[in-house]
């Protein structure tokens, strides 16, 4: 019989792939600075948040992995 994924294990993997491109925006904005750049930018938000959201994320994924059974 088949285990059935958790819906867990997809938040995970939504999160991963949201904080890598969230991440990636701002190693981005890093590098090309905007010409009328918001309050605050010189914390940079989007790298940590981005970081953030990635690793929960993956914690998620490990956390949830459907494993086989052992019997």
């Amino acid at each position: 019989m088949r285990e059935s994924i958790p819906i867990w294990w997809f938040a995970g993997l939504l999160m991963l792939a949201y904080g890598i491109v969230i991440f990636a925006t701002g190693v981005w904005e890093l590098f090309h600075p905007l010409a009328n750049p918001p309050v605050l930018n010189q914390l940079h938000a989007p790298i940590w948040w981005g970081a953030l959201l990635a690793v929960i994320g993956l914690w998620y994924l490990i956390r949830f992995h459907p494993r086989k059974s052992a019997r």
